[in-house]
């Protein structure tokens, strides 16, 4: 389900096609036709004589944000038994009614559209795919935040993203397209591309078609991608180029697989942290820094990965509740 699509139903603009869509989306889940009322109570506002009532507003905004936050407090899954397929439908639902609240919450408030600010924050063990106004087509994994304007203006296409998000960037004449974080940013016009920039953690870019230009560290260092390359940025080796990149791993997590070629452990559990929402701990730094090559396909569980780690017979591990310690 697409956020624009939802809010041209609130606007009544949606055609026969596009109103079946919302009504097999409504049908698929009572959650989805709750939230859909509280937003179209909150849509109904602008049309009422009430602006002069900001409270109303607040309190009709924070009624629709606590309902999202007691469902998603209920919706947890054990880490034992979670699987891709098995939170798509719901983080679809959380990741919408975030961008439509958002939306609403400007509108209602006297904000101008072209102006107001999307924040899409997609929580740990679930990943969303959105549209951006320009038709870009972005998947964010767990853990991610984006932001985006409500409309691209001012001759540029520019994002805001903490995490990691694959982006089907739409050619927009000369207008580019930039992907901006805390430790790289990306200029494009149109191409295929993942963005891998969580805190604490290495940055990468990975380039699956076209062509992109990755600064760093303030323009410092700056590099441009031809596609099976990929850019790695650390605070200690600055940006680096790695060739010969298969670009089909990087982005594999899109279709709810997990892929590790030559990777860590530590950098293994910060992925299963996020996928699986737990807190795992290595017992040791040498443990950590062993390297692990291994593949997963869709709806794996996380008692499957630690028991196919477990079968390297190079380490151990316990469960107690969401916490998972990691030994030799």
């Amino acid at each position: 389900m697409n956020g624009t699509l939802l809010i041209r139903y609130l606007k009544h603009d949606c055609n026969p096609s596009e109103m079946n869509e919302i009504e097999r989306w409504v049908a698929a889940d009572g959650a989805h036709a709750e939230w859909l009322f509280e937003m179209e109570r909150l849509w109904a506002l602008k049309n009422e004589q009430r602006f002069s009532e900001p409270g109303r507003v607040d309190e009709m905004f924070d009624r629709l944000w606590t309902r999202l936050q007691q469902t998603e407090t209920a919706a947890r899954p054990a880490p034992k038994t979670v699987a891709w397929r098995s939170v798509l439908k719901y983080a679809a639902a959380v990741a919408i009614v975030t961008l439509l609240s958002a939306n609403l919450y400007h509108l209602l408030k006297g904000a101008q559209e072209d102006y107001a600010e999307n924040i899409v924050e997609v929580p740990a063990g679930q990943r969303i795919v959105l549209t951006l106004p320009d038709a870009t087509r972005v998947w964010l994994n767990s853990q991610t935040t984006l932001s985006y304007p409500a409309r691209f203006a001012n001759g540029s296409r520019t994002v805001k993203l903490s995490g990691e998000a694959f982006f089907e960037v739409s050619r927009s004449g000369s207008k580019p397209f930039i992907v901006e974080s805390p430790l790289m940013c990306v200029k494009v016009l149109g191409t295929k591309f993942d963005v891998k920039t969580y805190p604490d953690e290495n940055a990468s870019v990975t380039l699956t078609e076209g062509k992109v230009e990755v600064s760093a560290d303030h323009g410092k260092y700056r590099l441009a991608l031809v596609p099976n390359q990929q850019a790695v940025y650390s605070k200690t080796s600055g940006l680096t180029l790695q060739k010969h990149i298969n670009p089909d791993m990087a982005r594999s997590w899109i279709i709810g697989e997990l892929n590790f070629y030559d990777r860590t452990l530590a950098a293994i559990a910060a992925d299963l942290e996020r996928w699986f929402d737990v807190q795992i701990h290595i017992d040791s730094d040498a443990l950590a820094n062993d390297k692990f090559t291994c593949h997963f396909k869709e709806n794996v569980t996380l008692e499957e990965v630690l028991a196919n780690l477990k079968e390297t017979k190079r380490l151990n591990y316990a469960v107690h509740g969401r916490e998972i310690r990691i030994t030799k």
